[in-house]
């Protein structure tokens, strides 16, 4: 932004001071500095107690605080969606034990069936209920 304000005036002349600022901020590395040191020496030192570009009431603890939260937050979404896939894995498993016990009551069903079938041919004056008692 430093830049973009301090290049693009009307008149088409920079001091000298502001183009040195400019070539300085933009090839840090050249000037041999890093870019926070670049950026302290054109907005000058940060005050103590605050955190720049972030407004007045934001403090570097608060910021600490934001980041901590994130953390948890995160955290928590990970435990959730875990959980999720377990409770999901473990309905799909309880759907697989209902249809293989119904595929096991249906077959004892038509192997009753089969009994009561055999038996009746071979004593054809038993009841239905003596039947069932057998089974």
């Amino acid at each position: 932004m430093f830049i973009a304000t301090q290049t693009s005036r009307k008149r088409k002349e920079v001091d000298e001071k502001t183009q040195t600022a400019v070539e300085d901020f933009q090839h840090p590395q050249a000037a041999g500095e890093t870019e926070e040191k670049a950026f302290e020496a054109l907005f000058g030192k940060e005050q103590p107690g605050r955190v720049r570009l972030y407004g007045r009431s934001v403090t570097k603890i608060d910021l600490k605080k934001h980041a901590e939260i994130n953390e948890i937050k995160n955290q928590h979404k990970e435990e959730v969606s875990s959980l999720k896939d377990k409770l999901g894995h473990m309905e799909a498993q309880q759907q697989k034990q209902e249809a293989k016990q119904q595929k096991q009551e249906e077959e004892i069903h038509g192997l009753q069936n089969m009994i009561k079938l055999i038996l009746q041919r071979l004593e054809p004056g038993i009841r239905p209920e003596e039947l069932e008692a057998l089974l």
